[in-house]
């Protein structure tokens, strides 16, 4: 849609049921339009710095963003207010926030930063729920799986992790990743899961998408794996993905100015 200013975007998504387009951008604003109508619904303020990430729930009730501000915010999609904001106190991020993601359930939203954690904190409460402690660098990218088990995330150490949701409030003392996949020879810049959940999708500044079996969980005796498969074809960092959620296809946009579309087979 046009209309909606000349600043730098960041971040898209759309509103699971299609009726919302979201975009973060440069000049600190959350653009929000009614796809129906074609018309900017609501122009979002409250963070200090550049918008990196957005996501909307399941429900479509909710946008949440992380900021360069070094915080996360859930903006109601309805009225347009900043419901909750995460990350500033003691517990929070002390560099820009990367990415965002809500669980399924809408129950947490997770957050990757600058400073190597990736934060989970309830929508409820708006308390911190867990931290993830375990990447090297920055973390660039975080994902739910489809059932809301699982997250991913990955990393300029140029690692993709996984992290047992489940056991959040379970446990004693800190998280370990579930399991570690390595085999980008680059920064890893973005991760996305297929939707049986079955197949995790990363792209790299290596230039590659590469494939990992998350049913390499199911054998406790492994906390490593390299991947699957190896897609080469960009020329330039692999930045973004995106997998449809119907079919066997899943979008890659790079920093060679091409998006792809990807079709594989699970035979």
């Amino acid at each position: 849609p046009a209309g909606g200013g000349d600043s730098y975007v960041r971040s898209v998504c759309f509103s699971p049921d299609s009726r919302l387009l979201v975009a973060g951008t440069e000049d600190k604003t959350i653009k929000v339009w009614d796809l129906t109508t074609r018309r900017l619904r609501h122009s979002l303020t409250g963070h200090g710095k550049n918008i990196y990430s957005v996501d909307c729930t399941l429900d479509c009730r909710l946008i949440a963003s992380g900021s360069g501000d070094r915080t996360a915010k859930l903006w109601d999609v309805r009225t347009g207010a900043c419901v909750r904001t995460f990350g500033d106190d003691e517990n929070g991020p002390i560099d820009g926030v990367t990415s965002v993601a809500v669980s399924p359930d809408g129950r947490y939203i997770a957050a990757g930063s600058l400073d190597k954690v990736v934060r989970l904190w309830d929508t409820e409460t708006g308390a911190l729920a867990d931290m993830f402690n375990g990447h090297a660098d920055s973390v660039y990218s975080v994902s739910f799986s489809p059932d809301g088990s699982l997250l991913a995330t990955g990393s300029l150490d140029r690692t993709v992790r996984l992290w047992d949701i489940t056991q959040v409030g379970k446990r004693t003392g800190e998280a370990a990743p579930r399991f570690t996949f390595k085999g980008h020879k680059d920064f890893v810049l973005s991760v996305a899961f297929a939707p049986q959940g079955n197949w995790l999708l990363s792209g790299s500044k290596d230039r590659s998408v590469q494939f990992w079996d998350t049913r390499m969980l199911l054998d406790r005796t492994k906390t490593e794996d390299g991947p699957s498969v190896i897609l080469q074809g960009h020329h330039n960092s692999v930045i973004s993905l995106a997998h449809s959620p119907m079919a066997n296809l899943f979008a890659s946009g790079s920093g060679d100015k091409c998006a792809r579309i990807w079709r594989y087979t699970t035979e």
